[in-house]
């Protein structure tokens, strides 16, 4: 079973310079040591603009088509790229024309949901391990305003990894979705500490499959090829449908075919464990924001009443003379020091216990 690979970024107009270079291949040289220039002949545009400069292509769409008279904010957001893809195993099984047909498709789901002419590239790499498309939309509203808060807010982007596999399937591509989120917008506390706790038994779980990945490597790769001489000068005996070896000979092709079946399952596990491990953290990161917004939220909250009690109390003292009991200021943070009450307040409860017991002496 292969999962959908659909990550996002949010890209300033900093950013476009340096990634355009990086998408369109304009240098021999990269820091990303899986990219094959020998095969970057292979890449192709599904979506490209009129000059082949991300930056200056996607400033002048926005100039020409915002409703706003404001000039853009310099650190405003003004692509959001999408990285989509799948796992090498999914794309092993494609031909040439159903990988592009399969990029093609997702191209159509985004086109419909935000608008085809706000996707302003699409470029699809075939010169590194594993097929993807990276996909620049701008995020302008119905009415032609810029905002990536607005266009890809969290509901959009749970209906995008929800409804996109299924957008697939239904044209012939046997993807699934990834780790499914939570249903509720939120995680509690306790919930949010555990999942943290689970993604760093993860992370060790992982590192623990890469050391055993990394054994099977050097195990291999102490297997030397035998010396193709030395097997030919041995003879081997051929009937119909058998091959007669040496038990040497049968031992080493045994050996060799284990540890190449145990490095290349513990390779295809690694693999899933990294996008479970990827769709994990973007779900963690998501809860941490939304946490950090309801404290920021709760705390504003505890301000204003604090603020409240905090008049109630003083009200009260400079009409009664009394105020609020002491636990409630505790718990608010908010007790002071007690206070007199007025004097015209004490003169009158002075005259009020000389009527009832006559004048003190």
């Amino acid at each position: 079973m292969s999962y959908l690979v659909a990550n996002m970024q949010k890209l300033k107009a900093d950013n476009l310079v340096g990634l355009g270079n990086h998408d369109q291949r304009r240098t021999q040289h990269h820091k990303n040591t899986d990219i094959d220039v020998d095969r970057s002949g292979l890449n192709y545009d599904l979506v490209a603009g009129r000059t082949g400069h991300f930056k200056t292509d996607i400033e002048a769409y926005i100039n020409e088509h915002k409703t706003s008279q404001r000039a853009v904010r310099k650190d405003a957001v003004l692509v959001n790229e999408w990285i989509i893809s799948s796992d090498s195993h999914f794309f092993e099984h494609l031909a040439a024309a159903d990988t592009r047909k399969y990029f093609e498709t997702a191209k159509n789901y985004f086109a419909e949901k935000f608008g085809e002419e706000n996707i302003r590239y699409a470029i699809v790499h075939l010169d590194e391990s594993t097929p993807h498309m990276h996909m620049g939309i701008v995020p302008f509203d119905d009415e032609y305003k810029l905002s990536a808060k607005r266009v890809f807010n969290r509901t959009a982007l749970r209906d995008v990894q929800d409804q996109l596999p299924t957008y697939l399937q239904q044209h012939g591509f046997n993807i699934q979705r990834g780790v499914q989120e939570s249903e509720r917008k939120s995680l509690t506390v306790p919930e949010y500490k555990a999942m943290r706790e689970d993604l760093k038994k993860a992370t060790l779980q992982k590192r623990e499959i890469q050391a055993e990945l990394e054994d099977a490597r050097k195990r291999l790769a102490e297997l030397k090829p035998r010396d193709q001489q030395e097997i030919e000068s041995k003879p081997t005996l051929f009937s119909k449908d058998k091959v007669v070896v040496k038990k040497n000979d049968l031992h080493d092709l045994e050996t060799r075919a284990a540890v190449s079946d145990i490095y290349n399952q513990q390779q295809s596990r690694l693999e899933i464990d990294n996008q479970s491990l990827h769709n994990q953290l973007i779900e963690a990161q998501g809860s941490q924001y939304e946490l950090k917004k309801q404290n920021e939220q709760l705390q504003k909250l505890v301000g204003t009443l604090q603020v409240i009690v905090r008049g109630v109390d003083r009200f009260l003292q400079r009409k009664l003379g009394v105020g609020l009991p002491d636990k409630w200021l505790e718990r608010s943070g908010l007790k002071e020091p007690a206070k007199k009450a007025p004097e015209r307040l004490q003169k009158r409860s002075k005259e009020q216990h000389d009527e009832l017991n006559g004048p003190s002496i």
